[in-house]
């Protein structure tokens, strides 16, 4: 029989060092296969050699997602040896990258360096070395280990012969009782299955329990059990459990006398048990209760032996973190469970620290109800609190230096319950979305992620790994849609086509990734006392120049309306040639002095001027592997774009309010194509001629604006027929102040999002926009259309979800539900309407009619469509006419009297 335990706090240690591990790999390999890249030719390297170096790259990416799961006890020290080897390999590479610009920026020959290549085979040589020895040791040994027949899980079962005992105050969800209690004891003769989803800490378990131990689900069914099943589990054990629970003696159940809870060889088998079980449960109404349910194959393990053809009103509810498990067994909706507001916050501590007799003190209660607010609304770190000032003088002393400390006192080493649920929902995490989720450290603003930013800096950072047919920004979504799911995510907020753009993190969860980050030093943040900037740093030397020390990777200046100058020279103070991501809120632009051709990700928000504008753009075409440029324009003329932004072999999102795009340089090589630009936006007189569009093959994001078009200029000089070739395109927003005909304009089919301002198209031509056959998002704004009348052919907008009209001179709107058949949101402001679509009381999607400023009888056609609607049976159709615009939300910025899309519209 084999067994090999580890202390909690060392498998605590592991999952960040795979992280840390994981993390690295990834970015090394995303590094090498960029210097392999064809506009990298001017670089002498060995291709077969980092080839090489690959291959063991990705061996080692392999074994860690195969086996970082797995409680090994040599897993550590192999972790540590492979994060340092791709550290020190990629500081290497990028330092040899960097070490040839200047001879490439003059013209000079790059010369062949031996001592780069000597590095590159010292570490394959390592990696050859681990591999071959120590992994696969590890995999024999893990082999052996999980095929032994005399194996026993001697992990804790974790579950429990009854609900948990401890004091079971509940608030804030009396309604989500009254539904569950519903469901549980209704009609419905058939098996249900009824899943509470959550973060860890929010109450998912007591209010579990208070169904659980209700007076009707006593009377109710004829036999109730309770298991806890959590991450590690044994099926045996829990069956075992529910037979204790129902009233079987060990005797019974042939258990031998020197059992303990499973913990102990058993001659039983689960199969046994098991049947045993399912006899037990025959025939009679029973309530099954499976608190902390990790994963599917945990219930695929036990279903088989819970009764599912008696037809006489079984039951089973199970609460679970994992919002696809809870959506993959639930016989109807998941009960998700909200963070408390303050008030229901301030009652659960009140009752926390008073009970139900005694009432707070009033000189006390303002103080508790901030206290109770900084907890953030998880009832978790409510209880630890409210315990803690249960235990305490009832003083404003004792109350303020609780105040004062509350992180301190929630994440000590003493209230290992906290650190303990918590941390569970990190280490469930799969290795490659560890390191990802440990970035979220960084965030100043925890409760108000941007979500599209993130995902650039996650590329950036060369954390996303490739999947096949999609792009690095489509697999980080699909990241952060796991991380939603998991409920490590909270209060989303979404587009109007439901793509998430703002999340948040609850402060604790901060808290837990800075606490990982510390023991593995993945990276630090350092903030001074304004603070004004903040460091992220690697904490690995570079091997090439081991004086520099720890060298930054990333590097944010933050803080005031101004720097000083000795702050803005910080910029060049500090060894930053391999920093890859710098966010300037205030500061310069970078310059000849700064190092920092290694940049990926560059956003800057600071006061342009234009001699430093020059010297940045003299820079541009060095800066080798830029990926993000983002500069918000302070300046009120466009920025005309340099030549050079063409020879960013790598950029991926270009993002500049108000800039002039040069056109192509004239290149028989085709070494000038973007083939990883996605995002272009906001560029001014856009010129979209067959070269540009061959150079921008996959363009999926495009703003473009023609205010004040010179005098003498005309459409046919833009060549905006040209856009139909720009076949990977999804989002375009077209800003103008001139007519437009659709002679000089064409749209490509790949569309999904389409924004049309001020362009005056006549009303009866909008067949050709109608036609889009991936049409999902339509905002037509300011004039976009000419005309009183709008009638829609049949058969079009096939897919159309959302319409937003704004400030048109548009009267009579002859449609009905036909004409739209998918629609789900409709917008109007600023309309005087007389004429209004018919039926669409009784259109089967359509969820929600927001009206702005509209006409009284605009208003009226609305809330008739919401009367019938509920007439209808749609309980979650909505109407929304605010007195005041400010009531929505969006992005916008005036330009030339009128007002443009930065990004389509956003509605809560």
């Amino acid at each position: 029989m084999l067994c090999s335990l580890k202390p909690n706090s060392l498998l605590k240690l592991e999952a960040s060092i795979m992280a840390a591990a994981y993390a690295a790999l990834m970015s090394l390999l995303n590094t090498s296969e960029l210097i392999l890249h064809p506009s990298q030719h001017w670089l002498r390297i060995n291709i077969i050699q980092i080839e090489s170096l690959l291959q063991k790259v990705r061996l080692l990416q392999e074994f860690l997602e195969d086996y970082s799961h797995r409680d090994h006890q040599e897993m550590a020290g192999v972790e540590s040896q492979i994060a340092d080897m791709a550290y020190e390999a990629e500081d290497v590479i990028e330092c040899y990258v960097l070490a040839q610009i200047p001879a490439r920026s003059t013209g000079s020959e790059v010369k062949y360096s031996t001592a780069f290549s000597q590095c590159i085979h010292k570490v394959i040589e390592e990696m050859e070395d681990l591999i071959k020895n120590k992994l696969m040791r590890i995999k024999e040994s893990i082999g052996k280990f999980e095929e032994d027949p005399t194996f026993i899980d001697f992990s804790p079962a974790v579950s429990s012969r009854s609900a948990p005992s401890e004091q079971n105050t509940m608030v804030g969800s009396d309604e989500k009782l009254e539904e569950i209690l519903d469901i549980l004891t209704g009609q419905q003769s058939n098996r249900q299955i009824v899943a509470i989803v959550g973060m860890g800490g929010i109450g998912k378990t007591t209010l579990a329990k208070n169904v659980y131990e209700h007076p009707y689900i006593k009377n109710h069914f004829h036999i109730c059990a309770w298991a806890t099943i959590s991450q590690k589990y044994s099926a045996r054990n829990i069956i075992y459990e529910m037979l204790s629970e129902f009233g079987q003696s060990r005797s019974e159940s042939h258990l031998s006398d020197d059992h303990e809870l499973g913990l102990a060889k058993c001659d039983t088998g689960e199969e046994q048990l098991g049947e045993q079980l399912y006899k037990s449960l025959y025939g009679r109404r029973y309530l099954i209760v499976l608190d902390d349910l990790w994963s599917i194959e945990a219930w695929d393990e036990i279903k088989r032996f819970f009764p599912d053809h008696c037809n006489n009103g079984c039951r089973i509810m199970i609460t679970t973190r994992e919002k696809k498990v809870a959506a993959q067994l639930s016989s109807c909706r998941p009960f998700e469970m909200d963070l408390l507001d303050d008030n229901s916050s301030w009652e659960l501590m009140r009752e926390k620290v008073f009970g139900h007799q005694q009432g707070c003190r009033p000189e006390l209660e303002e103080l508790g109800k901030t206290i109770a607010k900084n907890c953030n609304g998880l009832p978790l770190a409510i209880v630890v609190i409210g315990g803690l000032l249960a235990k305490s003088d009832k003083t404003m002393n004792s109350w303020k230096h609780v105040a004062g400390n509350m992180k301190s006192i929630i994440n000590s080493e003493d209230n290992e319950k906290c650190q303990k649920i918590l941390y569970l929902s990190y280490k469930n995490l799969p290795i490659h979305l560890k390191p990802c989720f440990l970035y979220l450290a960084v965030a100043r603003q925890p409760y108000n992620i941007d979500i599209p930013t993130l995902i650039k800096v996650w590329v950036s950072e060369g954390f996303v790994k490739p999947i096949r047919g999609k792009s690095l920004e489509e697999a980080a979504d699909e990241y952060i849609t796991d991380l939603v799911d998991r409920n490590l995510f909270i209060l989303p907020r979404r587009g109007v086509l439901g793509n998430l753009l703002r999340c948040g993190v609850h402060d604790l969860l901060i808290d837990l990734c800075w606490r990982e980050i510390e023991k593995i030093d993945l990276f630090r943040v350092i903030f001074d006392q304004n603070p004004k900037f903040m460091f992220q740093l690697r904490i690995h030397p570079s091997p090439l120049k081991p004086e520099l020390g720890s060298v930054p990777r990333a590097l944010g200046i933050l803080g005031p309306a101004s720097l000083s100058a000795s702050d803005s020279t910080l910029l060049y103070a500090v060894q930053l040639q391999l920093l890859r991501v710098l966010i300037m809120t205030d500061s310069i632009l970078p310059d000849e002095n700064s190092q920092l051709m290694n940049l990926r990700f560059l956003s800057f928000h600071g006061h342009l001027d234009g001699n430093s504008i020059l010297r940045f753009y003299s820079l541009m075409s060095l800066f080798w592997n830029l990926q993000t440029l983002h500069i918000h324009n302070s300046l009120p003329e466009p920025l005309s774009l340099p030549p050079e932004i063409w020879c960013l072999p790598h950029l991926r999102h270009l993002h500049i309010e108000r800039c002039v795009l040069p056109d192509p340089p004239v290149d028989k090589h085709d070494s000038h194509i973007l083939e990883n630009l996605q995002t272009l936006l906001v560029v001014v007189f856009f010129r979209c001629s067959e070269e540009v569009c061959r150079r921008l093959p996959n363009l999926k994001e495009l703003q473009v604006m023609y205010v004040d078009i010179p005098q003498g200029v005309e459409w046919p000089f833009f060549c905006l027929h040209n856009l139909v070739h720009l076949q990977k395109l999804q989002s375009l927003s077209f800003c103008t102040k001139s007519p437009i005909s659709w002679e000089h304009l064409s749209f490509p089919l790949s569309l999904k999002e389409l924004a049309l301002i001020g362009c005056r198209l006549p009303w009866e031509d909008m067949s050709i926009v109608g036609s889009l056959p991936n049409l999902e998002l339509l905002q037509l704004w300011f004039h976009a259309c000419k005309g009183q009348t709008w009638c829609p052919t049949q058969g079009q907008f096939v897919k159309l979800k959302v319409l937003d009209i704004a400030q048109t001179d548009l009267v009579h709107w002859r449609a009905d539900k036909t004409h739209f058949p998918v629609l789900e949101h409709l917008v109007l402001r600023y309309l005087n309407l007389e004429e209004f679509p018919q039926n669409f009381g009784e259109h089967p999607t359509l969820a929600k009619i927001e009206v702005f400023d509209c006409s009284d009888s605009t208003k009226a056609w609305a809330e008739q469509v919401g009367e019938e609607q509920e007439n209808f049976g749609n309980e979650v159709f909505r109407v929304i006419i605010p007195e005041r615009e400010e009531n929505k939300t969006t992005i916008i910025t005036s330009v030339g009297g009128y007002t443009l899309s930065q990004g389509l519209m956003i509605y809560d």
